[in-house]
């Protein structure tokens, strides 16, 4: 499924607030939907397209992991607690939302547990947000990904 053209960011929208944007985007035609571990709204992102009655398969949704969750041994079970609030068995697109502080974490290790996700069937794709470009570099130069312009 590609990216929809039009979606949904929930930053900084919580409870009834986020429930009603979700459903009223949902009605208007929206598909894509994108939150984070660190928004605190997944379980109501999840309540609203549960209520909404659009099948999962017309959605593309985008979760986002937080730094505390980047080590090996945290990043998968924060991505099954992050499926179970969204109500969901997967989401189309996973990213590890800022880079690790200090690099507590290495891009190694998280990368790879990411992909591991991926070959769990958590998520369909994966990405990063907020990288520099020495660090997006990197990252690509960890999981031998190939470059593209968009």
């Amino acid at each position: 499924m590609a990216i929809p053209a039009f979606g949904l960011g929930t930053f900084r929208l919580k409870d009834d607030v986020v429930i009603s944007s979700v459903k009223t985007a949902l009605e208007l035609g929206y598909r894509a939907i994108d939150t984070a571990q660190i928004y605190d709204n997944e379980a109501a992102v999840g309540q609203a397209i549960a209520e909404s009655g659009v099948p999962r398969h017309e959605l593309y949704i985008t979760t986002k992991i937080w730094i505390e969750n980047l080590s090996k041994d945290k990043l998968i079970p924060s991505l099954k607690e992050s499926l179970q609030k969204l109500r969901t068995d997967y989401v189309d697109l996973t990213l590890i939302h800022w880079p690790s502080p200090n690099d507590e974490v290495s891009v190694e290790e998280f990368m790879q547990a990411l992909l591991e996700a991926k070959k769990q069937g958590l998520t369909r794709e994966i990405g990063i947000s907020n990288f520099t470009i020495p660090l997006m570099e990197k990252t690509i130069a960890a999981v031998g990904a190939e470059k593209h312009r968009y």
